[in-house]
């Protein structure tokens, strides 16, 4: 009989065969990627196009965020969020 052993590995296709028994229990750590991609800016917001000073780190573009009413009799909530630090301030009774 046989004492072939395969070992697979699902996620990249990987395998090995050993004669034996073999121990499924690995102390090696597998270490994980970055996950951000090359070439993206991770500390702006592309939404904001608001022209809008932010009052914490001074970047000149907001993002417009409206979360609508819960009541009828109620306003919009509306805030502008910085498209760099994500400050955000709300617009209470300002037009835009």
């Amino acid at each position: 009989m046989n004492n072939e052993t395969l070992l697979l590995c699902n996620s990249c296709g990987w395998f090995e065969t050993s004669l034996g028994q073999v121990s499924l229990i690995s102390k090696n750590k597998i270490s994980k990627e970055d996950s951000r991609a090359s070439g993206v800016v991770a500390d702006q917001n592309s939404f904001a196009t608001y022209n809008h000073k932010c009052k914490k780190c001074g970047y000149e573009k907001a993002e417009i965020v409206d979360l609508g009413i819960f009541y009828s009799d109620e306003d919009n909530l509306i805030f502008l969020k910085c498209g760099k630090c994500g400050y955000s301030e709300r617009l209470g009774d300002k037009t835009m």
